[in-house]
Parts: C-alpha cells; structure tokens; sequence
C-alpha cells in the first residue's frame, strides 16, 4: 500500500475572505499616506494637525516629578468626569482638572498624572517647582482643603532626595 503525501490546505476562499475582514477591520488594507518612514500608520496615529488645525492625535508626555501624591477628595461632582473618563481622553481630563484646581490654591503648580476610577488622583509636584516646596510642605497644604479625603506621598514612585 502507498502513502500519499498530502499538500496543506490554508482555507480556500473563506480563508481569504476572514484575512480580508481582518485586515479591514485593523486599517491595515488601505493607507492614505505613503510618505516618510511612519507612511505605514494610519493617520490618525500620527499626532498630526489637519488644514483646520485640528489635532487628531496627540500624546502628552508628563514630566517625571519631584515627588508624587495620592489624593482622593470627598463630594466633588466637578471630578466625575476625571476619574470616568482619564483612560479614554487623558489631555480632556488633564485639562478638565486644570480648571477645577485653579480655584484652590493648595493644588497651585501640581499636576495630575493620572486617576482612578475609585476616585484617586495622582498628582505630581514638578523638579523645579517654582514655590520652592517639599513633599511634606504640599501634604499640609493639600491639608487645608475641606473636602480632602485623604492625601499621602506616593513614596514608591517619589524621586525626591529627601528623607
């Protein structure tokens, strides 16, 4: 009796037809820029304006900082949309907790890092902080706030060359 050897068969048409959807389905089959050495991306992963001035994409970098904070405040609506909506739209939230920090003055040259859904905020205290302060000066004054919740130095990610 004799064995044939038999060739490996890669799914016919259907085969095709599912790489095809996949390829559509992760921008892959068509692309609208060729040019420079990302002409391989999609556009909208490149971070770069439109005629309108629009930003398509965009990361922000953060700067590492000095020190590093958790903080959760009690009762603060203006907030919500921080914690829900970090992950998805981190420059809307930076932004979004910009303009509600500008009203206490306790969280003046913090920046926020990231946040939690559970209602944490990370912030940091830049290297060349301006007023001067340590991480300890910042915890009293984060303090005063009335609907402070807790604040702690983050001292696992804190970069500071204080005891």
């Amino acid at each position: 009796m004799q064995m044939n050897e038999v060739s490996p068969h890669y799914g016919g048409q259907i085969g095709l037809l599912v790489l095809a959807s996949m390829l559509a389905l992760t921008g892959c089959v068509a692309f609208a820029d060729q040019s420079g050495s990302a002409g391989f991306l999609p556009g909208w992963s490149k971070g770069t304006s439109t005629a309108n001035g629009i930003v398509l994409a965009d990361s922000s970098a953060v700067q590492a900082p000095a020190a590093t904070f958790i903080v959760r405040f009690k009762n603060e609506p203006a907030l919500d949309p921080v914690y829900r909506n970090f992950r998805r739209d981190e420059a809307g939230t930076r932004s979004t907790f910009k303009a509600w920090a500008a009203s206490h003055n306790q969280l003046d040259g913090l920046f926020l890092i990231r946040a939690s859904y559970s209602g944490e905020l990370i912030l940091g205290l830049p290297k060349n902080d301006p007023q001067g302060r340590s991480a300890r000066d910042v915890i009293a004054s984060l303090q005063t706030i009335d609907n402070l919740a807790y604040a702690e130095i983050d001292s696992i990610a804190t970069t500071s060359e204080e005891g």
